[in-house]
């Protein structure tokens, strides 16, 4: 009779697949340990925070909204506009960084304690499996049944169980984009206007149902970018799951542990692998699909205890650790990151505490660079667009401060602009021809508000070379 592992090697597979390429479901035990407890005030602090952020109103607004009607986004009562692109680069920036030093200094702690998909999956939908299902012994004994009406209740409430909280979800997602008092007040009086909503609402709901119920771990496992990226910048010193190989091996079941027969601390008791939640049995050593979740620590401290060994056989360490060498938190490579993330979010912050009221921007407009009037002066058209940040409207008036002898025409003015709007309106500046060098002459424009804004901005002017009088 052939093994079937002689189709594949089980050290060659992925834990969620059988040696035949079938799926294998996980149905982890919980441990109720010390970081199952850290991992669990994390989770549904997040997912508080999840669902709280868009029904709390801060300065006016949720405390969290993307506003995709007006392309605004309102965080803790301060709004910002597209044309902060200057703050989107720092904060792009901020998150990289923050990964890359995340990544390198923590491993897959950010996986096993903050990760929305670990936190749903095995602090929502799994609880809800398993108060409908029973624990996993139940769970694996009823998937074995064949179709029956109760199998068929059962599967039906969890599922539908799972299904409203999906909507929950999806609903909760999009009250980011739209505001949950819009949403309502669009779905109930006019739901033909937001078909948009209700497909983004049902398609996510999908998803969220098909990952949390069907796909799960394969989404850490498979289709995860974060976990290809630990292999590029985790090192000798990140921060990892291990077991400790020099103390637990040779492992023996204590049935077998003879007299004069040496044995590690591991008994063998597989309680580490029953635990985690991607399958993983940590004593083959470094694995990708290893998460951090740390329910393996808790399961494998808890049978130290009962046995009167000591804890730790399984735990948080390094590789550098695990040869014999002693921990290094701090290294160049992460410090390094480190500063970089002091640069960007310390620059997002400067250019957040720094904002001024207004944002006043100049571009050049119309279709030729520059015409030459029959005064023998030259004009140029540009656009100046305003950007009120106040959660009031402001009155915008536009002057030259310089050069003498320069006058502009605006298309309005003065320039009102509506609390948090934008505004674009036409001018035309003209200068005599005599103040242009080589093809160009500098105006300066002064822009003040009636809320006390006040702003120069300079503006290089395109004219003709040579002077007065030659061919331009």
């Amino acid at each position: 009779m052939s093994s079937v592992f002689e189709v594949a090697p089980q050290e060659e597979l992925l834990y969620s697949i059988a040696a035949d390429g079938k799926r294998r479901f996980m149905h982890p035990v919980v441990r109720k340990g010390r970081y199952w407890g850290i991992r669990r005030t994390i989770a549904y602090a997040l997912v508080v925070l999840f669902f709280a952020l868009p029904l709390i109103p801060v300065g006016g607004a949720p405390a969290m909204l993307f506003d995709l009607a007006t392309w605004r986004v309102h965080l803790f009562g301060a709004t910002f506009h597209p044309t902060d692109n200057l703050l989107l680069v720092a904060f792009g920036f901020g998150v990289i960084v923050t990964v890359f030093f995340v990544g390198s200094t923590f491993g897959r702690v950010w996986c096993g304690f903050a990760c929305p998909q670990t936190i749903y999956l095995e602090f929502l939908f799994r609880p809800i499996e398993a108060w409908v299902e029973g624990g996993p012994t139940n769970q694996r004994h009823l998937n074995k049944q064949p179709l029956s009406a109760r199998k068929a209740a059962i599967k039906a409430t969890k599922w539908a169980l799972w299904i409203v909280l999906a909507v929950s979800m999806a609903a909760t997602f999009v009250a980011y984009l739209t505001g949950w008092s819009a949403l309502v007040h669009g779905l109930t009086t006019n739901p033909q206007a937001w078909t948009g909503a209700l497909f983004t609402i049902t398609a996510l709901t999908g998803l969220i149902v098909f990952d949390f119920g069907w796909f799960r771990d394969q989404m850490c496992t498979i289709a995860c970018p974060y976990g290809r990226l630990q292999s590029v910048i985790a090192d000798k010193d990140t921060i990892l799951v291990a077991y400790d190989t020099a103390r637990g091996e040779p492992r023996m079941q204590p049935k077998h542990q003879l007299a004069g027969v040496a044995a590690g601390d591991c008994i063998d008791c597989g309680a580490c692998v029953s635990v985690c939640p991607t399958g993983v049995d940590i004593r083959r050593g470094l694995q990708v699909e290893c998460i951090g979740t740390a329910q393996c620590v808790d399961a494998c401290d808890e049978v130290m205890r009962k046995l009167g060994r000591p804890t730790g056989l399984i735990k948080f360490t390094s590789e550098r650790q695990q040869q014999g060498g002693a921990r290094r938190i701090w290294r160049p490579r992460n410090l390094a990151y480190l500063g970089l993330m002091a640069v960007a979010w310390g620059t997002l912050g400067a250019l957040v505490f720094t904002r001024a009221d207004a944002l006043v921007e100049v571009v050049r407009g119309g279709r030729e660079p520059y015409r030459m009037l029959t005064t023998g002066e030259v004009a140029n058209q540009q656009r100046i667009r305003f950007t009120n940040q106040l959660d009031e409207a402001q009155r915008f008036e536009v002057t030259i401060a310089n050069p003498a002898g320069a006058a502009l025409v605006l298309s309005e003015s003065p320039i009102v602009v509506g609390p948090e709007a934008v505004v674009m309106v036409n001018a035309v500046t003209t200068v005599p021809r005599a103040l242009f060098r080589d093809g160009q002459a500098t105006v300066r424009y002064l822009i003040t508000s009636d809320h006390g804004f006040r702003q120069e901005l300079d503006f290089l002017l395109l004219g003709p070379f040579g002077t007065a009088g030659t061919t331009p």
